[in-house]
């Protein structure tokens, strides 16, 4: 008879949030330091849930995004600023079970919207950037957070050539990146509540020996 000798093995997961999954303050930073999208939840006028993706930065105390005025985002965060979002990754529908590599951070607090006519400038309350930054200065800070530069060997339209675009206003007059650097605000949200998990930290199943 033919005997198979096992090897060890892991099998790793986790369904639902727990203290045992919960994750750190610095690891809460370190993963929102990633360029993950950003899933923010807001209420229409009629109470009724929106939910829409935008690009964001979190400074390590408050969460911020590029908006414009005319996204119903913006519009419902004017009428009623408590919103929530969610930052997560998730690999099991790719990889299977047997490594859980799911995280997320949610985070649901009430949000500030600042434009350019107002003339306030941007306060990061922590990291790299702490201190106060001008409108348009910010704004070209988060855009380089997600952009693709010609020192990266990029072809094509580069965040270098998309910032000089957005300040060539000859370039850009009449068309919709014209529209969207007019209409852009920014967006402060400050957490009430700040919950966060990574499920490889829950192992289950069994541990398999010779």
């Amino acid at each position: 008879m033919n005997e198979t000798k096992k090897t060890g093995s892991t099998v790793s997961g986790a369904m639902a949030w727990s203290e045992q999954v919960s994750m750190s303050q610095e690891e809460i930073d370190e993963f929102l330091s990633g360029r993950w999208l950003c899933r923010l939840a807001t209420l229409r006028k009629d109470g009724s849930p929106y939910n829409a993706p935008a690009w964001y930065y979190w400074d390590g105390v408050c969460l911020f995004l590029m908006l414009t005025s005319n996204r119903l985002t913006c519009k419902n965060l004017l009428n009623d600023p408590r919103c929530a979002a969610i930052i997560d990754m998730d690999d099991r529908p790719l990889m299977g079970m047997r490594k859980n590599l799911a995280k997320a951070v949610h985070i649901a607090g009430k949000a500030t919207v600042i434009t350019r006519e107002s003339g306030e400038e941007i306060q990061f309350e922590g990291g790299p950037w702490k201190g106060f930054q001008a409108f348009d200065e910010c704004r070209l800070t988060m855009l380089g957070r997600y952009g693709f530069w010609e020192r990266d060997g990029v072809l094509g339209l580069s965040t270098d050539k998309l910032r000089e675009l957005v300040f060539d206003e000859d370039d850009i007059k009449g068309s919709q990146l014209e529209k969207d650097h007019v209409q852009r605000v920014i967006v402060k949200i400050r957490p009430d509540r700040v919950q966060a998990w990574d499920f490889s930290k829950a192992p289950f199943g069994r541990q398999d020996g010779d």
